[in-house]
């Protein structure tokens, strides 16, 4: 194991930024920590680089205690959102900085350093440019020189916090993957920060879902995604349509639109049922008898079609409540459903959970 994080809190004056938080973090392994603003995933981060101190618990690297070293003895590289490049620097001696620096004692021969830089330097496909300044190159460009430096000083671990945040959306993606690539070749154990779910589903091993100083849950992309621990989860990552419904005998039945789901064992009570819209089924109806012909079937009116690239986004509407559904324009077709349009809609895979947060139903 190469990171243990265990009971570790801090506190911002009255504000409770991270609470008692635990994590095992696996050697070779890129981590993402994901959450909204606030969560406390960039404080994880800081404290694990030795920028921040912790109020309480306990870090190892590599089984040594961490909080007393500094940066430097915890063998770590950073890479930050705004590149942190030095202006009046080339790219080579950007890169070549944090070596250049050490002590004289700890400092490598020229030789070496230069052969190095080189390595790198076309490692992140920027050999050509070397001899440039950061003023001449773009977002991801720089973006790609700053973890070349950070990857310099041969790190045990990198941090990475939101580092495609200030590049535009086609950048970021190209960026994203070709950091999966990088990560593959070196093996290097990292942990990244970021706020957008598609990237950490994208590109992380395992992804843990931050809440208010508090782990939400951890696990594989898929495993967070289909099995979601909490309605947070369920709610964050990706587009989601949230019911309200009512428990009783064993049965939930959600209010605004009239359907059931079985719901054995659980409390009476109110609970809320979470459907991704790839999860709801829309029925033609019959043209004579407004039928979808089938149990678990509701009646729902089409208000708009988003039709963008090979899917579409299908609004929906049943007395009032609002709600989305996401096929492919093929399927649409086939069913000749427009806006304005009746529909029949069936919840394929609702996820309930009790007023507790407990799931009750996983599939």
């Amino acid at each position: 194991m190469a990171i243990n994080i265990s009971g570790i809190s801090k506190r911002f004056g009255a504000f409770l930024a991270l609470d008692k938080v635990d994590l095992h973090i696996q050697s070779g392994e890129l981590l993402a920590l994901l959450g909204p603003s606030g969560s406390g995933k960039t404080t994880l981060l800081r404290i694990l680089g030795g920028l921040d101190r912790a109020c309480g618990g306990t870090i190892t690297f590599f089984g040594e205690a961490a909080l007393g070293l500094t940066p430097r003895d915890r063998q770590v590289g950073f890479v930050f959102q705004h590149y942190s490049l030095f202006r009046h620097m080339t790219v080579r001696d950007n890169v070549a900085f944090g070596l250049d620096v050490r002590p004289r004692r700890d400092r490598l021969p020229r030789a070496v350093i230069s052969e190095r830089v080189a390595r790198l330097l076309e490692l992140v496909q920027l050999a050509p440019l070397a001899d440039r300044y950061p003023a001449q190159l773009s977002g991801g460009q720089r973006q790609r020189v700053a973890l070349a430096r950070a990857l310099a000083i041969e790190p045990k671990v990198l941090l990475l916090d939101e580092p495609f945040g200030a590049l535009d959306a086609k950048v970021r993606k190209e960026l994203r993957r070709w950091l999966r690539r990088l990560h593959d070749e070196m093996n290097i154990t990292s942990i990244f920060v970021t706020h957008d779910q598609e990237e950490a589903l994208e590109v992380a091993d395992r992804v843990v879902v931050m809440n208010n100083g508090r782990i939400e849950q951890v696990g594989a992309p898929g495993e967070v995604y289909d099995h979601p621990a909490s309605p947070f989860v369920y709610d964050f990552l990706g587009n989601v349509n949230r019911f309200e419904c009512i428990i009783s005998d064993g049965t939930a039945k959600i209010v605004s639109i009239g359907l059931t789901m079985p719901a054995i064992g659980a409390e009476p009570g109110p609970a809320l049922a979470f459907v991704r819209p790839h999860d709801i089924e829309l029925i033609r109806l019959d043209a004579a008898t407004g039928d979808a012909g089938g149990g678990g079937v509701a009646c729902a009116r089409v208000r708009h079609i988003h039709a963008i690239g090979p899917t579409a986004r299908i609004e929906l509407d049943i007395e009032g409540h609002r709600f989305e559904a996401v096929m492919d324009q093929d399927r649409l077709r086939c069913l000749g459903v427009r806006a304005g349009d009746w529909c029949g809609v069936r919840l394929t895979r609702p996820r309930l959970f009790s007023s507790n947060s407990a799931a009750l139903i996983q599939e």
